[in-house]
C-alpha cells in the first residue's frame, strides 16, 4: 500500500509493477490506453452481447477493472484515492488505471 510519502514511492513502484506482472496487468498501466481495450465500456458490453468480442478486448477489459480495483486498495490516503475519482470519463465509468499512474508520476 502506497502511504503518499515520496520516500516510499520507489519502494511501492517496484512491489507495484512486480504485482501488475504476475496479475497480467501491465498492460492497463502504460502512458496510454491499451491498445486492445475497445473504445469504450459501452462498445465492449455491445460486442459482448453479440457475441462478437475478441479474446484480447475481453482480456484487457478485465484486466483493467482489475487494476482499478487493486489500485483502490493500493493506495492508502485520500488524496491519492481521488486519482481513481479522476480516471474516470464516461467512455470508461469503471476508470483507467493508466491514468492513475500518470498522475502519481506527475505529483511524485
Amino acid at each position: 500500500m502506497f502511504d503518499g510519502e515520496e520516500e516510499n514511492l520507489d519502494r511501492w513502484e517496484i512491489w507495484w509493477k512486480a504485482f501488475a506482472q504476475v496479475e497480467n496487468l501491465v498492460s492497463t498501466l502504460g502512458k496510454e490506453h491499451d491498445t486492445d481495450i475497445p473504445g469504450s465500456v459501452f462498445a465492449f458490453n455491445k460486442t459482448e452481447k453479440a457475441r462478437t468480442t475478441s479474446k484480447e478486448a475481453k482480456a484487457a477489459v478485465k484486466a483493467n477493472r482489475q487494476a482499478m480495483g487493486h489500485l483502490a486498495l493500493a493506495l492508502k490516503p485520500m488524496e491519492l484515492l481521488h486519482m481513481l475519482t479522476r480516471a474516470v470519463n464516461p467512455e470508461w465509468p469503471e476508470g483507467e488505471p493508466w491514468k492513475v499512474m500518470k498522475q502519481l508520476q506527475d505529483i511524485y
